[in-house]
């Protein structure tokens, strides 16, 4: 009777976990479909702004104030947090202004949908579990779900940052042969920009992005500073502020390329040569790791036995 009263139990919240895991899977999947849709489709002439609103169906309206309160549910008003996310959903390349939005209802999803994963298994067990086992079996697959997306952004966000470390040496000498060849800095960036997309993806969407902000008329200092936090790169930011100097004090950019590119290959060499003298400690504790513990069994596995066999005869008798 009690497990009975238990199974209803589980599938009542199983069901109720579903209904709301639907729920926010429906409104995160359509913010992600209209993040991607241009926001107004303008025909006769009239404005973005004034087509969206005449031309918005009253059912768009609806979901669009439902999605609305659900995000304003699922999503922190803290400032200071709201800009560590935004901060790290940029370094995974995600710009938009809805990512926090989109990023908040998936973790809400995957929350909800990991526990609801964890009580069909758990309605499905035959075996009478403790409550406490049953509830473990429902809140630990809760908080799987509620840390896979940060752990995920932190990966695109590392996986952006070696890539965009390993193809910027590439930049940089691109970047000094275009100056050295006459063309001012803004020109040699939009000319590697297009010549590094077959090389590096993520610096290509950098400097395009850096090359519309300084066509943009925007402070070159602020585009420098933003363009190395958003790729948490050493170098990258290193080179930042060479160009930032080099613009305060009226220093020559090919001149100051050239002193930084030369610096940059000795780290380069020295981060080499220290990855190469640790590979032989590496090498040692693999071969001990795969080595010592078969040995060990080998050598004191025939006195184990024996040893067992004897308190086993102890015991019989």
């Amino acid at each position: 009777m009690a497990g009975t009263i238990d199974l209803r139990i589980l599938m009542f919240a199983g069901g109720l976990i579903l209904f709301i895991a639907v729920v926010l899977l429906v409104s995160g999947v359509y913010d992600m479909l209209t993040q991607w849709r241009p926001s107004a489709q303008t025909s006769g002439g009239l404005s973005p702004e004034s087509a969206g609103v005449q031309g918005k169906p009253l059912r768009a309206s609806i979901e669009d104030e439902f999605l609305s309160k659900i995000a304003d549910f699922v999503t922190p008003q803290d400032e200071t947090e709201r800009a560590s996310i935004r901060l790290r959903l940029v370094r995974a390349g995600y710009r938009r202004p809805s990512a926090i939005r989109v990023f908040y209802l998936m973790r809400a999803i995957c929350a909800f949908v990991f526990a609801f994963i964890g009580a069909v298994i758990t309605a499905f067990v035959k075996i009478p579990l403790p409550l406490p086992i049953l509830l473990g079996l429902l809140v630990f697959p809760f908080i799987i779900g509620f840390v896979v997306p940060p752990l995920w952004i932190d990966r695109c966000a590392e996986r952006r940052r070696q890539e965009a470390e390993q193809a910027f040496p590439d930049v940089l000498d691109m970047l000094l042969v275009c100056i050295e060849a006459g063309q001012s800095f803004d020109q040699a960036c939009r000319r590697v920009a297009r010549e590094i997309g077959t090389i590096s993806k993520v610096l290509y969407e950098e400097l395009s992005l850096l090359n519309d902000e300084l066509r943009a008329g925007r402070d070159r200092t602020a585009v420098f500073r933003d363009f190395a936090t958003r790729l948490n790169v050493n170098d990258i930011r290193a080179f930042a502020t060479v160009l930032r100097q080099s613009d305060e004090f009226g220093v020559s950019v090919a001149d100051a390329l050239r002193v930084y590119a030369a610096d940059m290959r000795n780290k380069r060499l020295m981060r080499a040569e220290e990855r190469a003298n640790l590979m032989p400690l590496k090498l040692a504790l693999g071969s001990m790791a795969f080595t010592v513990p078969p040995t060990m069994l080998i050598m004191a596995g025939p006195s184990l036995l024996m040893i067992l066999r004897v308190f086993a005869n102890m015991g019989g008798h």
